[in-house]
């Protein structure tokens, strides 16, 4: 699994920058499990890297909670919550894609030319502005997460086109009857 080292490094660096965010501004967060506004009711895509690091880390879970989850996966639609989402909590928040991680948090987007810094409507009230430090660069991080993506995709021999994404539910799905994936040798 050599090829996938470089997207939980990438996970790990994420979360302990989010991490930093969160402790600093534990007063002007109030996201938690079960928020009404959650963000999780939104059906994602993601790379074919996090699709296959949600496979592998669903191999892990229970047989129960595997069929549980693969029901919800076949019967979810790309309009719908996501799959993984259940009581107000992620089914396997350890293992949640990049994007997830850091929803809710200050995002640096460029759309046109024009730079916005955009967060949960519940989060950061009264607090302006929020420090440079503190903000996540969106298009950094997902150039990060593609470049990882593609030297992904060209370690492994399988079916997986490097341009395309996966639904959660997707994700979820892929299995070693319906989808081979074999790592080239380093």
């Amino acid at each position: 699994m050599q090829a996938l080292k470089e997207y939980q490094k990438l996970i790990t660096d994420v979360d302990q920058h989010c991490s930093r965010i969160i402790n600093r501004h534990q007063d002007h967060i109030v996201c938690t499990k079960g928020c009404a506004g959650n963000c999780c009711r939104i059906h994602i895509s993601v790379y074919p890297v996090e699709a296959v690091s949600l496979a592998l880390a669903l191999q892990k879970r229970s047989p129960d909670l595997r069929r549980r989850i693969r029901h919800k996966a076949r019967h979810t639609n790309s309009f719908g919550p996501c799959p993984l989402l259940e009581d107000g909590a992620c089914l396997m928040y350890d293992a949640r894609a990049v994007i997830c991680r850091t929803h809710g948090l200050p995002m640096l987007t460029e759309y046109r030319g024009h730079r916005s810094i955009g967060f949960c409507e519940k989060n950061f009230r009264n607090l302006s502005p929020i420090p440079a430090d503190d903000v996540i660069d969106l298009t950094h991080l997902n150039s990060l997460l593609a470049s990882v993506n593609r030297r992904f995709v060209s370690a492994v021999d399988c079916r997986l086109p490097s341009g395309k994404r996966f639904t959660i539910g997707e994700a979820l799905l892929i299995d070693n009857h319906s989808f081979i994936i074999t790592f080239k040798p380093s």
